[in-house]
């Protein structure tokens, strides 16, 4: 497709004409996505990136903290922060690297594997319900979509991921 070959909302893609529907667009998501995190999320007793860091861990097993931060997007301090929490409340351990003890590497305890395996099952259970609501035939162009929306994204915030 050329610069100049029309898109969905009927305008050019070299003009501008479908920012406010991309907006609204990007609105009407982060708000559902919101409304996510107070049903699937906060009930179980966590915040987002708390959650967020739990399933990370529960997906690729003990990290160093640089890597969780990486994987989270998130800095090293903040990451530390969120951790601080879920150490204290007996979901996440810390040790230090047996052959670099300069490394700290952040682990699930037992209690932090159980609530990730509750809030997994959550958050799958409730994506189970919104590709139920997409029409057959569909998914692979919902899911191309999307992707090609991170990408943009991601582009244009080149301090993002």
């Amino acid at each position: 497709m050329t610069d100049s070959a029309k898109t969905g909302c009927g305008c050019h893609e070299a003009d501008n004409c479908c920012v406010e529907e991309v907006g609204d667009r990007v609105r009407s998501l982060v708000r559902l996505f919101q409304l996510f995190e107070r049903d699937q999320i906060r009930t179980h007793g966590f915040t987002t990136t708390q959650c967020y860091a739990l399933l990370e861990l529960m997906k690729a097993g003990p990290l160093t903290m640089n890597d969780l931060s990486d994987r989270m997007n998130l800095s090293s301090s903040t990451m530390t922060r969120i951790l601080d929490n879920l150490v204290r409340d007996g979901f996440i351990s810390r040790q230090r690297s047996e052959t670099d003890r300069r490394l700290v590497l952040v682990a699930l305890s037992p209690q932090g594997q159980e609530s990730a395996a509750r809030l997994n099952d959550s958050v799958n259970g409730y994506y189970r319900q919104v590709i139920a609501n997409i029409p057959e035939g569909k998914l692979e162009e919902v899911l191309r979509s999307a992707d090609l929306l991170i990408r943009a994204f991601e582009e244009a915030n080149p301090n993002c991921c």
